[in-house]
């Protein structure tokens, strides 16, 4: 039986207003053991902010966290899954398009993150990748 991307998708994403600032961003990761917040506006996806994308679009710009928004640095141009689309497919979209983390989208409304991490774990619970995307955060 084909997989779905439910089946392996980490549910209930953190998603913060466009007007939230980066601190708060950064603080949501470090809680929750995560590396991704998606940034939504009126219940729709707006964008994906990394850990990555603060260190490098704000720290290494001197940019303040505390002033910065997340709307300002989040990437907008996402490729997204439905939880009802099959594995393969996400892992076909994370080879074409060659990222770390697709949100899932039910009714327009953001439902999950399937991560690089997800992804191995479902193929290969042995892998390097697994064990440290299986492993508890350090925080």
């Amino acid at each position: 039986m084909t997989r779905k991307v439910r089946d392996i998708m980490s549910a209930a994403p953190v998603c913060l207003a466009p007007t939230e600032s980066v601190s708060v961003a950064a603080k949501a990761m470090k809680e929750r053991g995560i590396g991704t917040v998606l940034v939504v506006s009126g219940g729709r996806l707006d964008g994906l902010v990394t850990d990555r994308d603060i260190a490098i679009r704000v720290l290494a710009e001197n940019r303040d966290p505390l002033t910065t928004r997340v709307g300002d640095i989040c990437s907008s141009e996402l490729a997204v899954l439905s939880p009802d689309d099959d594995v393969e497919y996400a892992t076909r979209l994370v080879r074409e398009r060659a990222v770390r983390r697709l949100p899932v989208i039910a009714d327009g409304t953001p439902v999950g993150v399937v991560s690089i991490g997800d992804l191995a774990l479902d193929q290969d619970e042995r892998s390097a990748l697994s064990e440290i995307s299986a492993a508890r955060p350090n925080v």
